[in-house]
């Protein structure tokens, strides 16, 4: 198996984990939800959430995420 296919399934999957009503976008609320448990402070996760989201509406899509680990 490639590294870029094993690359694409992890992000999906991790995505998938932060997606938690399944309906193809992660919301700032699933963001804090997940990122709850680390150590990071509430404007801490919302800058990296606005990091991922570069068309600023609100929502992570797929490709958003898959671009974030990629640059």
């Amino acid at each position: 198996m490639s590294t870029t296919k094993t690359s694409f399934d992890d992000l999906r999957s991790e995505f998938d984990r932060l997606d938690e009503d399944r309906d193809g976008y992660i919301t700032l609320d699933e963001f804090r939800a997940f990122h709850s448990k680390t150590t990071k402070d509430d404007s801490a996760i919302a800058k990296a959430f606005a990091a991922i989201d570069s068309d600023k509406d609100g929502l992570v899509t797929f490709e958003e995420f898959q671009r974030a680990y990629k640059d």
